[in-house]
């Protein structure tokens, strides 16, 4: 055993995401390594005493488990009295184990378990409700193995520079689509997924009307890194679409000419967005290289050399995170090229197994990662695809734990 996979689960392996604030409402998201208790305080700027100390309820909180040792939570909480605007607002989050019947017992705080959340000198992250909004971040199109830098590191440094001015703080962050590139990924990206997928114990899942049976001989084939064209279902749509979008050239759903790495199971979708998100969860992750083919094996060292310098801005970039309301939308790569690009194309797509449930694996998460105002169940109806593609149902009843569901 190595030493990272020896090392023990931080209680929180992403997040906190400031997703959401208001008056009088607070919504966060964060991805814990088990059945968490937790606790929020909010302090008015320069405050040592909380301004609200609440332990959050079945009410407050919605959580999914997608794994052994992996949990998504939405904190969603109603204030009873209103915040003030144009002024930072302090909060921290208190977590312990949800197991142990003593409330607060063993109870850690975010400057212990995610100190690079918080400003140099600050005790805890912080956000601003503005009355106006003149000073937007925005950004889309987040690819790690992209040649340019990391736009959320740029976002960070606003932060720095703004100190205590909050008139040159944004107000907030809208990501208008693709967050990750599922039909694009690195093949150390891809390899560092699989790892975490072991790691934390991600659900596995049937694969019908592929070339592969689960998601776990996904990982163990042949083909699984650089060459997932072979396993990806060559499903074409009649000549009316063809001739219309491609120049009458026979091309399969899955247009797009980076899928050489695919993303196809759920807890592949899901452990990207982790990898994106958060610097905790490399700690937990070999960097090695799979056996390959030499011709592969010099795009690996090429690509991996731009995900050593994505990680090591992701410090950064969750703190912005942590930091700045953050709105997103879909876009086509968030689940693939092309996606619903027709009614023709949902047609072909969704009337084969094997492409419904890749577009469902990557769909679903992409709801789960952008919850935001609204809970998980509600998203899973409004975030569906069309032609009435369902969640998979007996996946979603087994990942919902029992509390707050609308």
């Amino acid at each position: 055993m190595n030493e990272r996979s020896s090392k023990p689960l931080s209680p929180v392996l992403a997040g906190p995401v400031l997703r959401h604030t208001s008056l009088n409402r607070l919504t966060l998201w964060l991805v814990g390594s088990c059945a968490l208790a937790l606790r929020l305080r909010l302090y008015l700027q320069d405050a040592d005493e909380p301004w609200m100390d609440r332990v959050l309820t079945e009410k407050d909180v919605t959580r999914v488990r997608f794994g052994a040792s992996a949990y998504l939570y939405l904190i969603d909480v109603e204030l009873n009295d209103s915040l003030p605007a144009n002024t930072r607002i302090g909060y921290d989050l208190g977590v312990s184990d949800d197991t142990v019947d003593s409330v607060g017992s063993d109870e850690r705080w975010i400057r212990e378990w995610a100190p690079h959340l918080c400003l140099p000198g600050a005790e805890r992250p912080d956000f601003v409700i503005r009355e106006r909004l003149d000073r937007i971040a925005h950004g889309s199109c987040r690819r790690p193995h992209s040649a340019a830098s990391d736009g959320m590191v740029r976002v960070d440094q606003s932060l720095l520079e703004a100190e205590g001015d909050i008139a040159d703080r944004p107000a907030l962050l809208l990501m208008t689509g693709d967050q990750i590139y599922a039909d694009d990924v690195a093949g150390p990206m891809l390899r560092a997924i699989h790892h975490l997928i072991d790691r934390l114990g991600l659900y596995e899942e049937t694969l019908s009307g592929g070339s592969v049976s689960d998601s776990k001989t996904l990982r163990e084939n042949a083909d699984t890194y650089f060459h997932r064209e072979k396993l990806l279902p060559d499903v074409r749509s009649n000549e009316a679409l063809i001739e219309r979008f491609f120049g009458g050239v026979r091309k399969p759903v899955f247009t797009t000419a980076s899928a050489h790495n695919h993303l196809i199971s759920f807890s592949e979708v899901m452990a990207m967005y982790l990898l994106v998100w958060s610097p905790v969860c490399w700690e937990l992750v070999e960097r090695d290289q799979p056996a390959l083919a030499s011709k592969d094996a010099a795009v690996f060292q090429d690509q991996q050399a731009a995900i050593d310098d994505f990680v090591a801005g992701l410090p950064q970039a969750s703190r912005a995170l942590a930091h700045l309301p953050t709105y997103m939308i879909f876009d086509d790569h968030d689940v693939t090229d092309d996606w619903n690009l027709s009614a023709l194309w949902e047609t072909t797509t969704y009337e084969h197994p094997f492409s419904r449930r890749i577009v469902g694996n990557a769909w679903w998460p992409t709801c789960c990662a952008r919850a935001g105002a609204t809970t998980l169940t509600s998203s899973m109806t409004s975030c569906r695809p069309s032609r009435n593609w369902p969640p998979p149902q007996s996946r979603v009843a087994c990942l919902i734990t029992p509390g707050r569901t609308n």
